[in-house]
């Protein structure tokens, strides 16, 4: 799997940075899932390899326009690329965003040609499964923003498996059916008598990865307890540590705050998202840049990435 961070910045778009969107291509590039749909998120698509086509599902954090103006449009779009032949799609977020997208699409006349499906968090939950299939699963958290506000996490449920060709050649195994047997951890009997385990012939790969979408809050227990050992955690980094009491009067974090998050949950790379333009080293009013933003958070969590629009992270 890969990310491609659409959006990083907080707000507004600037020039350097849209506003928020990350989206998860699957290891054969046949979905794509988004997370967050900021304004010009389509448009961000757009310079990328990404096909809108590929996208079947979405998770909005919250409902602030910088997490969800870009949501109608690309829905529009999605349906004018590929029309009836577009695959449906599944939209998760908090209350309201029901109404939110079924009010727009219908003041503005969208013929959306493909059927949408929106889930709903329950309000009377603080966390649970969203979704699952028989490849992964999505949790929710609810965490600590200035309206409902939730964390994701993506947790893979398969590992994958790896059979060592080059053992069984040196057994001298034809290729074939034990080849089958064997990679399904069977135990057979070749013709000279001799017994393999197929555990002796396959390692798991890749161990299952867990991915935190943190989305916008202050500091919060909950997200370390939901971020405990994760692969990844993307959060917010909207305020420098000098602007301390900014953050916590508009419950968004520190570079610092993030830091800790990671620390706390033990989790083993933290990408800072969500900065302000205020930080720009062309914005001559502000003495803190971009780059500032990052030492503060590697002084406490070295592990830790700044994210730039476009950028993209293999898992």
């Amino acid at each position: 799997m890969k990310l491609v961070f659409l959006g990083t910045g907080s707000g507004a778009p600037s020039i350097k940075r849209n506003v928020s969107s990350v989206a998860l291509i699957f290891s054969d590039e046949s979905k794509v899932w988004l997370w967050d749909c900021g304004e010009a998120t389509q448009h961000q698509i757009l310079r990328t390899s990404i096909k809108m086509s590929k996208i079947e599902k979405i998770f909005v954090s919250h409902l602030h326009g910088d997490h969800l103006f870009g949501l109608p449009g690309l829905l529009a779009s999605r349906g004018l690329a590929c029309g009836k032949n577009q695959r449906n799609i599944q939209i998760f977020g908090p209350e309201g965003l029901d109404s939110y997208l079924k009010d727009t699409l219908d003041i503005s006349n969208t013929y959306i040609p493909y059927e949408i499906k929106i889930t709903v968090i329950p309000t009377n939950t603080k966390s649970g499964v969203i979704y699952e299939d028989e490849e992964c699963k999505v949790n929710y958290c609810e965490i600590i923003h200035s309206i409902k506000t939730y964390a994701f996490s993506l947790e893979e449920k398969k590992k994958e498996k790896h059979f060592l060709i080059e053992k069984a050649r040196e057994y001298r195994i034809q290729p074939g059916p034990i080849y089958k047997s064997l990679k399904e951890g069977g135990t057979i009997q070749l013709p000279d008598g001799r017994v393999l385990h197929g555990k002796n012939f396959v390692i798991n790969s890749q161990k299952r990865k867990k991915i935190i979408f943190g989305s916008d809050t202050t500091f919060s227990k909950n997200l370390v307890n939901f971020a405990r050992d994760a692969d990844l955690l993307i959060h917010e980094s909207t305020f420098s540590i000098k602007e301390k009491e900014n953050a916590l009067c508009n419950f968004h974090s520190t570079a610092g705050m993030a830091a800790e998050t990671a620390k706390n949950a033990k989790v083993k790379q933290l990408i800072l998202t969500h900065i302000s333009s205020r930080y720009n080293l062309k914005n001559k009013n502000n003495r803190v840049s971009e780059k500032d933003l990052l030492t503060e958070a590697r002084e406490i969590f070295p592990d830790t990435l700044l994210a730039e629009d476009f950028m993209i992270y293999h898992i």
